[in-house]
């Protein structure tokens, strides 16, 4: 399947069609799944936004901050919608799965330091990346990392940040 960076994802549920459950947390469920129209596999992370305690707005703006960014070493989300009580993602499928899993998988004694140090930089960028765009990331793990949160200036110039820790639901 192709590479479609100039195409528009779908955003009606009826346009992909889910595989397998890849992850799950307290309140979603990710899953890897094909875009029909695109003929692309995405992931797609399903939020029960019934089992969410977190406020809506909050949620809206942390999947805007997903599909805003644009680095190398974080993944942008391609769209989101909701259907029904739920909030769908439409990620990158990323086949290799998480840090911790490879590490689990194929490294059970843990990495070299040399590849700590490879991973810690690449990280160490991505975050470079975030607050020079006014989020901070409260939550980095090497296993997930997953959520930011906007910080901005106001008018009289004091600074005023809203910080996450988690990933909000899931």
């Amino acid at each position: 399947m192709e590479d479609v960076p100039d195409k528009k994802f779908p955003l009606y549920g009826k346009d992909y069609k889910l595989y397998e459950e890849v992850g799950e947390g307290v309140s979603a469920t990710v899953y890897r799944a094909l875009c029909i129209p695109l003929n692309k596999i995405v992931a797609i992370k399903v939020l029960d936004l019934e089992k969410c305690n977190n406020d809506l707005d909050g949620i809206r703006r942390e999947v805007q901050t997903m599909c805003l960014i644009n680095h190398p070493n974080l993944l942008q989300a391609h769209c989101s919608f909701t259907s029904g009580h739920n909030l769908w993602v439409v990620m990158p499928y990323m086949a290799g799965g998480s840090c911790l899993h490879i590490m689990k998988s194929a490294y059970p004694e843990g990495f070299e330091e040399p590849v700590i140090a490879t991973l810690l930089r690449e990280v160490l960028k991505a975050l470079v990346y975030l607050h020079a765009q006014g989020h901070i990331h409260r939550d980095v793990k090497l296993a997930d990392f997953g959520v930011s949160a906007c910080m901005f200036d106001t008018g009289d110039r004091q600074r005023s940040r809203n910080t996450f820790v988690g990933t909000p639901c899931w």
